[in-house]
């Protein structure tokens, strides 16, 4: 088989403002108007979408202005066929909604532009083409902090994006100190963690600060769950304290699932067959059961996120097969009320594969297309027309569990109208769990 690599040298845009302009007033209110935005791909042959730092693809996306780090942007199209596709990025406030700043004040060079790598998947059953994009580059650099969205869409089709994800600009402005404790009440120290910390604000010249600062903490990458304006318990000379607080306190769950396709020729831990014989390869995972009243094991976690990877090629990002994963869990009965979902980064944490309960076998079961590589997962639940996931009632919680908090501190300055990340701090209570596992 052959590979297709092409750039656009030359490509540039007369119109800088224009296809941005037409994203962002003719897309559905819902969608882009004052709404929060959030993780989502619109196109359903969009796989494997990544975005990660340039030296770790496991990181979390977040950029820091005064470094010159730079993120990477992966996806798969199930397509044949090269689609021209345009990228852009649009600044949001602390809880995801667009400010009303124009792009010019925010971006530096271009305010959109073309997506230039592609390449053709080899020797693969199911074809792909795979794009790439590392920025910020030569077209895009960011001019001030905060929370990002990157969409990407058809060429001239701007009301259309197949996907948009988010991620941050950091501009490290505040320190922050702090630890991974069990929490003060005797009730939750078993099944709980508390994230205590303190925050130097020196560098802000903040005089109100309790107005001023935006606080949030957030689980393993997880918005649902996320933490949100949390208030110090006390502030004295330029430090903030969140030590012993009752809101800051986060249920520790159980170490994730996981599974290893990256090589199709041997079932490895928790495979119980791999049928090759299909159109489409399918992977049938060990039959799981509950783990919620079972004693804590400790298992090395890759915190819910995947990894792309095929042992038998080369060229993961080309040569790795889809195959059609098949997840099981064990009930007796099925959940009242309440229906049964995966939970993990490989769909965006974003709830969007539903089990079905087999009344024959007394078993939950979906199928989902992946690409060969780790993955890591959990079972969740969630109350029919209710928000809240319950993770616990099916995997258990255990204070032991290992676990990454980030800690974001925000800042909106005196006269203007968004806010500014001016914090970012990564707590763990682990070492090398990711490391290990793959």
């Amino acid at each position: 088989m052959w590979l297709h690599l092409i750039t656009f040298e030359n490509k540039t845009f007369l119109m800088k403002g224009l296809l941005l302009f037409i994203l962002f007033s003719t897309l559905a209110p819902s969608v882009f108007g004052q709404s929060a935005l959030e993780d989502r791909i619109f196109d359903e042959n969009i796989k494997s979408l990544e975005l990660f730092p340039q030296d770790n693809r496991l990181g979390y996306p977040v950029l820091f202005l005064d470094n010159p780090n730079a993120l990477v942007l992966a996806f798969d199209e199930l397509n044949r066929d090269f689609q021209q596709y345009v990228y852009t990025f649009q600044l949001c406030n602390a809880n995801w909604i667009p400010t009303d700043l124009s792009p010019n004040e925010y971006l530096d060079g271009f305010t959109e532009a073309y997506i230039e790598n592609y390449q053709f998947s080899k020797n693969t059953k199911v074809p792909y083409i795979h794009y790439s994009l590392t920025f910020p580059n030569r077209e895009i650099q960011f001019r001030i902090s905060g929370n990002y969205i990157l969409k990407v869409f058809p060429e001239n089709q701007a009301n259309k994006p197949i996907f948009m994800k988010r991620f941050y600009v950091t501009n490290p402005l505040c320190s922050i100190f702090g630890n991974i404790l069990a929490p003060s009440n005797p009730a939750l120290q078993k099944t709980s963690q508390e994230i205590s910390f303190k925050v130097d604000i020196s560098n802000l010249n903040s005089r109100f600060p309790s107005r001023e600062i935006t606080t949030q903490i957030q689980q393993n990458g997880r918005y649902d769950n996320q933490i949100n304006q949390l208030q110090a318990l006390s502030i004295s000379d330029n430090i903030l304290d969140f030590n012993l607080q009752k809101n800051n306190i986060f249920t520790a769950g159980n170490t994730f699932r996981f599974f290893d396709f990256s090589s199709l020729a041997y079932n490895s831990e928790y495979i119980y067959s791999i049928n090759r014989n299909e159109q489409i390869d399918k992977i049938e995972l060990l039959l799981a059961k509950e783990r919620a009243n079972k004693p804590y094991k400790n298992e090395v976690s890759l915190l819910g996120k995947f990894y792309i990877e095929s042992k038998t090629y080369d060229n993961s990002d080309l040569e790795a097969e889809y195959a059609y994963v098949r997840f099981l869990l064990a009930r007796a009965e099925p959940y009242l009320d309440a229906d049964l979902y995966l939970l993990g980064g490989f769909d965006l944490w974003g709830l969007k594969h539903k089990l079905e309960y087999d009344f024959t076998n007394k078993v939950y079961s979906t199928s989902i297309l992946l690409k060969q590589g780790f993955y890591s997962y959990q079972f969740a639940l969630k109350e029919k027309n209710q928000n809240f996931v319950d993770v616990a009632s099916i995997e258990g919680s255990h204070f032991q569990t290992p676990n990454s908090y980030v800690i974001r501190i925000y800042f909106r300055a005196p006269g203007t109208t968004y806010d500014q990340l001016v914090g970012w701090q990564e707590i763990v209570n682990y070492t090398n769990q990711v490391n290990e596992q793959i």
